[in-house]
């Protein structure tokens, strides 16, 4: 049986860096569609962060990425009032293979560039401030059809441990 060739490394940078762009394009609905039916998106305090142990930022299963996505897209939240504007760049992009023909880890560093427009009537925290949000990430990609899917995406915050605040956006 012949083994199904691995992501390469420029298909694992093609597959994040459209990612990034539907969320820097708040596409949301187009990003959620790049999970798989069962895809988990986590902002884990500790490193390796057990979900069903240890607390985390965000760990958002389908259901809860899709109302997360619905309340951002149609509801006006007053975090995200006025809509924050991102950049991601991405860089270090590696391709970890597994055992399973199916699957594999992408592991990457990224920095967003985060900002919320300053409206001189809003007297709200960071307004108007560009801010920068360093973080390594690691994709769980399955292979779905001719695709590959996020079975999990898990971001790990540069400052994890010291204050975060509006962190309504998506990473």
């Amino acid at each position: 049986m012949l083994r199904t060739p691995a992501l390469t490394r420029q298909g694992a940078e093609d597959f994040v860096y459209h990612e990034t762009r539907l969320l820097d394009e708040w596409r949301l609905e187009e990003w959620n569609g790049l999970f798989t039916a069962d895809g988990v998106y986590r902002l884990p305090v500790e490193a390796d962060g057990d979900p069903n142990v240890d607390p985390m930022i965000v760990d958002d299963d389908a259901g809860q990425r899709a109302i997360r996505i619905h309340q951002l897209l149609r509801h006006e939240h007053f975090a995200q009032s006025p809509r924050s504007r991102t950049t991601h760049h991405v860089t270090n992009v590696e391709v970890e293979d597994t055992a399973a023909a199916d699957r594999v880890f992408v592991h990457c560093t990224a920095i967003v560039y985060e900002i919320r427009p300053l409206d001189f009537a809003e007297l709200q925290v960071g307004l108007g401030r560009q801010r920068s949000i360093a973080m390594r990430c690691r994709y769980d990609l399955r292979r779905a059809s001719d695709d590959w899917k996020i079975a999990e995406k898990r971001i790990l915050l540069l400052d994890r441990n010291v204050p975060l605040y509006n962190l309504t956006f998506l990473l």
